[in-house]
């Protein structure tokens, strides 16, 4: 069965072009498409719809009021910051990031006293700013008040990932400068090194050749982490604080280090009775801890005050760049994952600006 003349003319009408159907074609003024000048004939594209032929621009505009004032905006929630930190807090536990202590003290003594009481939706930036100002009326550094203020922005954030909260204000961080750029010559670290227990002494020239972290990497180093038969020493992955794993090859300093420790690990355990699992421990046995009172006894007897067990890790890519391995290697050893850290405590090769002083000095010989 054919379909009704009707139907047959609406169809009709929908597939033709405008010319097909005959008649003049007029945009939604009413103006017909010959009546208009060239380049607005070119720049308006006009469309039927049934016996009436509208812009389609004019079209979206009609379409989008209709949206607004059809369309129902579920509300938020009144959300308030007590509530978002506490999703802050469940994200550090859930992904195990160590900083979660931090942040809990970052709550506790300064952003939950501040904020505590209000609506995520009612924080704007001159409430925060505010708060900067407070913080550093108290003293605060820079960088303090920046990691506080990261806590703040991650808030808001989940809070907009789980659609609890619409936007969020402009949080501006603040510039910091406070970069160490101590590093040990030689010289140096050896009669740092000279001035310290041999246990504690074991540990700092682990820390001068690898530059690894010292607490969290060195101070924890086991035993099943040392491979004497490959010559190598590794951290498993997300055991680090970038979650990857990591290998040091042996050096040969690093070789006696570790067979000296071995010998005094078994002593101990012929001593205690029991298993030491620890690289680096203390005569009980328990591995070492903070010893910051014995440090900076050191520091001071040995002329250089003030350092921190921080700099080796500085000083140790430095030594690796000077001794010409490359950068990316470097970088590797030790744990670095951004080029921008060797900009950031100013690492360069030596020798490549030996070599540039070279070149200046053929050039003008010429």
């Amino acid at each position: 069965m054919e379909p009704a003349p009707e139907r047959q003319c609406d169809s009709w009408r929908r597939s033709c072009t405008p010319s097909e159907r005959g008649g003049p074609v007029s945009d939604s003024f009413g103006r017909r498409a010959d009546d208009l000048p060239a380049r607005r004939r070119r720049d308006v594209r006009l469309r039927r719809r049934g016996d009436v032929t509208v812009s389609e621009t004019h079209v979206k505009q009609r379409d989008r009021g209709t949206t607004t004032r059809t369309g129902v905006t579920p509300p938020f929630p009144r959300l308030m910051f007590c509530a978002a930190v506490r999703e802050v807090l469940d994200d550090y536990r859930i992904n195990r990031r160590r900083s979660l202590v931090d942040v809990e003290r970052h709550v506790r003594l300064h952003l939950g006293p501040f904020f505590g009481r209000r609506r995520m939706a009612a924080i704007t930036t001159t409430d925060v700013r505010r708060y900067v100002a407070r913080r550093q009326d108290e003293g605060a550094k820079n960088a303090t008040i920046n990691r506080e203020l990261s806590v703040l922005q991650r808030a808001f954030t989940l809070a907009i990932a789980a659609g609890t909260l619409p936007s969020r204000p402009h949080i501006a961080l603040l510039r910091e400068d406070n970069v160490r750029r101590g590093f040990f010559e030689r010289d140096e670290f050896e009669s740092v090194r000279r001035r310290l227990p041999p246990d504690l002494a074991d540990l700092v020239s682990f820390l001068y050749t690898t530059g690894w972290r010292w607490r969290s990497e060195a101070a924890r180093l086991r035993w099943t982490n040392v491979a004497f038969d490959v010559g190598e020493v590794r951290l498993d992955p997300g055991t680090t604080k970038t979650g990857e794993g990591r290998v040091f090859p042996f050096t040969a300093e690093l070789r006696a280090l570790f067979e000296r420790r071995r010998a005094v690990t078994r002593e101990r355990e012929r001593e205690l009775g029991r298993a030491v699992a620890h690289v680096f421990t203390r005569p009980n046995g328990d591995p070492i801890g903070s010893f910051n009172k014995a440090w900076a006894t050191a520091c001071r007897a040995a002329g250089v005050p003030g350092r921190v067990l921080h700099d080796f890790r500085r000083t140790a890519v430095r030594n690796l760049v000077r001794a010409g391995v490359p950068e990316r290697v470097a970088m590797q050893l030790v744990g670095w994952k951004s080029r921008q850290m060797l900009d950031r405590y100013h690492i360069v090769n030596a020798s490549d600006l030996v070599d540039a002083a070279r070149k200046l000095d053929a050039e003008r010989a010429r």
